[in-house]
């Protein structure tokens, strides 16, 4: 199909050929006596000019759809996951919102099992204030708890308060990867990471998250308050084969998209 651009071209190369056989007295076209070839080739410029308008506008339009169409394939492909521990997203990734990590009382049995990305700017639908005596689970802020120095972080992380960004990708899938500090082949590199999660004698269930290997922690935070506690894992050999896997040593992980 031809472009518009050169649908206009070959339009204005025909009338520029016409004009110069009418000139030269080849066209088939006889203008009235009456009408002088002035005039007669101003109004046909006239109507050059007033179709290179339309082709124009024409053009316009259909540049003006062609965006709309790129921008709505565009905001509706994608996904999004969870940068724990991180107040931002990485490059060529969009910040949907950021806020806080949180989650169930470290020793509580119930509360849930999962680890939230709890907004820094929640809104609410009705509720009632202060503590229920009974029917209710209880959400906290997270906080690292590792020895240090922990020769894994580049600095002290111990009793942080950790935040969380939810970042959302251009690419049609994302995958947290455990035991891995990098992607597999054909896979984009999101952010690297610790899997963390509670302490082996800590009751209730809790499932594991990737925190960034350099993580930034909530304002004001640092104090020993022991609420939704995260803690390194280590590989353990026996059901789980040595090799490949380490005795005691900690798992990385890597946050990939395709």
């Amino acid at each position: 199909m031809l472009s518009l651009t050169m649908a206009r071209h070959r339009m204005l190369t025909f009338l520029s050929i016409l004009l110069i056989l009418q000139n030269l007295g080849l066209g088939q076209y006889e203008e009235p006596e009456c009408v002088s070839s002035f005039h007669s080739n101003y109004h046909m410029l006239q109507k050059i000019v007033q179709l290179e308008q339309k082709l124009i506008n024409l053009e316009a339009e259909n540049t003006k759809q062609q965006h709309l169409i790129d921008r709505m394939t565009t905001e509706g492909a994608g996904s999004v996951y969870v940068r724990w521990g991180r107040n931002s997203c990485p490059q060529d990734a969009t910040l949907v919102y950021k806020g806080y990590t949180g989650g169930k009382y470290y020793n509580e049995a119930g509360s849930g099992s999962d680890t939230l990305c709890l907004p820094s700017d929640p809104t609410w639908s009705n509720y009632t204030d202060g503590n229920a005596s009974c029917c209710r689970g209880h959400v906290y802020g997270s906080e690292i708890h590792v020895e240090e120095p922990s020769k894994i972080f580049p600095y002290k992380v111990r009793t942080q308060d950790m935040p969380c960004a939810v970042c959302k990708t251009l690419k049609s899938t994302t995958l947290m990867v455990p035991a891995r500090s990098n992607c597999y082949p054909d896979w984009k590199l999101e952010y690297t990471g610790y899997i963390m999660a509670n302490h082996y004698v800590h009751a209730g269930p809790h499932n594991h998250i990737c925190v960034d290997s350099q993580p930034e922690f909530v304002p004001n935070g640092g104090e020993y308050k022991l609420h939704h506690l995260l803690y390194l894992m280590e590989a353990q050999c026996g059901s789980l084969p040595c090799p490949p896997y380490v005795q005691g040593r900690e798992l990385a992980c890597v946050v990939c998209s395709l």
